[in-house]
């Protein structure tokens, strides 16, 4: 009897673990893929180009995964109706917390930046033209745009 109970008491544990964390990893897994998708139209140039202006913004303070976890719920609460049908996966890792926390100041350049992002590409992320390398600043940056000089 005494084994019964101790196999119930685990059991209750690991499905209480797996409720508050092992669903969450499944739903990033799973909601990462469609989100990327939807903001990165053009692929793997246009999200590295999105993780630099995101590490200059923080200072190279953050892990890209960190970044792009940030930058995919935000801009993923906003291009994604919650009232038309969302996958559950998609809606459950929207409404988890983001892994970083940004200062104000770095939260007011990032929707500076990226306000009109799923509409607004040419103008955030790709280079105006084909002379322009992806080390030059992009466009809408400037070093006192970037400085914590903000007085």
């Amino acid at each position: 009897m005494i084994y019964f109970l101790i196999v119930i008491a685990i059991l209750a544990g690991l499905t209480a673990w797996f409720w508050k964390k092992g669903i969450i990893l499944i739903a990033e897994k799973k909601a990462t893929k469609d989100l990327e998708r939807h903001l990165f139209p053009n692929g793997e140039e246009q999200k590295k180009n999105v993780l630099e202006t995101m590490s200059k913004i923080t200072g190279n303070r953050f892990s890209e995964s960190m970044m792009l976890d940030y930058f995919l719920k935000i801009k993923g609460l906003q291009i994604i109706n919650m009232n038309d049908p969302v996958d559950f996966w998609t809606k459950k890792y929207l409404m988890t917390p983001t892994k970083m926390k940004l200062n104000y100041f770095e939260q007011v350049k990032f929707y500076e930046t990226f306000l009109n992002y799923p509409d607004d590409i040419n103008k955030v992320i790709i280079p105006s033209s084909e002379t322009e390398t992806l080390e030059e600043e992009p466009k809408i940056f400037n070093e006192k745009a970037l400085s914590k000089k903000f007085a």
